[in-house]
């Protein structure tokens, strides 16, 4: 039986953008007949190759098989658009506890849906989504995050955050907390990856703002987007501590990239942090409430997220100051949780989950 797939996403340095990329290849390299779908235009890749891979898929979509399984790698409440007449799976991303009536609507429309973690499957079956669930978390490209163990020559510690300006990534916690856990006196240092090209002027400054007028902002620095993951891959290398305190999350990859490059990591305890995130391998924000989550941007209460106040701050201050005085710059348990979180594991769950599922099997052969 030849495996086919009508493949539906988006490629590019997004999250959604990233997971498609490696999902694709995946599957390519499985040998399983892909017909690409592209949504938008394809940004920067890792490697010269992908671009003829992504090309070679993107035509075959010209007599894609109208029986073959459809697999869309998308936002939940954009799911009504559908390719041929197979089976109809949806693998989706959301950072809330609740979902929008749209996005119950949309995804109780398809026949199967993938999550990366346990946690999201909870939250789909708590808000009543009664199509068949399956886990699949994303991976770690170790071919490109892997670590090169060079002697690294520099005077200070430094802390590392990876995410764009949003206050669901936390960055306005994260500032407060690098001030209260620090003075100017310290050898230390926060670096920011934070480029979100969603926000206008007025929004760009307004997170800039938070930085020029830290009491530290001489020891916090703003890096520009990165254009491949090769250049996350050294940006973090040059990193002592990566810490993410997201106040939700749908994945965050980086986190994963960041334990393959031996990397201690600072999270908060909470959402699809929990599928990877243990107290072996990272240092916890043990997170005591939620609230309803507000940005006057995506969110507008319609559900909730982690709440950050006094005892998450006090919890960081002594984590930050803990690494930084104990010189703490490697993470030997996250290498190997890391190593258990490959591509080829999301891939083949994929696909043995078609199979199962008899998905294939309606494909002309």
């Amino acid at each position: 039986m030849i495996k086919k797939i009508n493949l539906n996403c988006t490629i590019g340095n997004t999250g959604y953008g990233i997971t498609s990329l490696n999902i694709l290849k995946g599957l390519y390299q499985k040998n399983i007949d892909l017909s690409l779908f592209m949504i938008g235009n394809s940004a920067e890749l890792n490697y010269p190759e992908e671009k003829a891979i992504i090309e070679e898929l993107h035509n075959k979509k010209q007599l894609f098989d109208y029986n073959a399984p459809f697999l869309k790698i998308w936002h939940p409440n954009d799911l009504a658009y559908k390719i041929g007449k197979g089976h109809y799976y949806a693998f989706t991303f959301f950072e809330l506890d609740t979902l929008s009536m749209d996005e119950r609507h949309h995804l109780n429309y398809v026949d199967y849906i993938f999550v990366a973690s346990k946690w999201g499957k909870e939250v789909l079956l708590n808000n009543g989504i009664k199509k068949p669930i399956y886990v699949a978390p994303l991976g770690v490209d170790l071919s490109i995050f892997a670590e090169k163990n060079d002697i690294k020559i520099k005077d200070n510690y430094v802390f590392s955050h990876i995410g764009k300006w949003e206050k669901r990534k936390g960055q306005d916690f994260l500032i407060k907390c690098f001030e209260n856990a620090f003075d100017i006196n310290d050898n230390v240092e926060l670096r920011l990856l934070p480029h979100n090209p969603f926000l206008n002027d007025q929004q760009l400054s307004e997170w800039l703002n938070l930085v020029n007028n830290s009491k530290l902002k001489d020891k916090i620095k703003i890096y520009k987007r990165l254009p491949t993951q090769y250049h996350l891959s050294e940006f973090i290398e040059q990193s002592d501590c990566c810490i993410f305190l997201s106040r939700a999350e749908g994945w965050n990859n980086e986190i994963p990239e960041c334990m393959a490059l031996n990397k201690p990591i600072i999270a908060t305890n909470y959402s699809a942090h929990t599928e990877y995130c243990d107290s072996n391998n990272s240092f916890l924000v043990d997170i005591d409430e939620l609230e309803l989550a507000y940005d006057q941007k995506w969110f507008y209460g319609q559900g909730k997220w982690a709440k950050l106040g006094d005892k998450e701050m006090e919890q960081t201050v002594d984590l930050m100051r803990m690494v930084y005085n104990k010189n703490i710059t490697t993470n030997p348990n996250g290498v190997q949780t890391a190593h258990k979180y490959s591509w080829n594991n999301t891939v083949s769950i994929i696909d043995e989950t078609l199979t199962n599922n008899n998905s294939y099997a309606n494909s002309t052969n």
